[in-house]
């Protein structure tokens, strides 16, 4: 399965014996409690919660019910995934509230520019 098939599978567990869900991208080095906390606290008002990275894909996402379709039609570990999943949203009629943007660390050069801004 797809990283979206994987996501959506999770979710769909875990929405099962909780009121709110976030994953989160175990790549993302700037990602702190006080966001994670931010993300459940923005579900009590929005459908999902978004934490968009530099590279146009995203480090963190929130669902306080499973919405599948969220997962479709997505071209992962792609620079358009921000993008899509937003649109699809958006077709989906769900509020969202996006979280500070963060880099994600896929390569070597992004964890030098990570240390250089700490």
């Amino acid at each position: 399965e797809d990283l979206g098939a994987r996501m959506c599978n999770a979710f769909e567990t875990v929405l099962q014996q909780h009121q709110y869900a976030v994953i989160i991208g175990s790549d993302c080095a700037a990602l702190n409690a006080q966001i994670i906390e931010q993300a459940f606290k923005k579900l009590m008002t929005n459908d999902i919660v978004i934490g968009p990275a530099f590279d146009g894909g995203y480090y963190l996402l929130g669902m306080k019910q499973l919405h599948a379709d969220l997962f479709h039609g997505i071209v992962w570990s792609t620079e358009t995934v921000l993008r899509n999943t937003l649109l699809q949203a958006q077709k989906m009629n769900l509020s969202v509230h996006q979280l500070p943007v963060l880099s994600d660390i896929d390569n070597e050069t992004d964890w030098k520019n990570y240390l250089n801004a700490k």
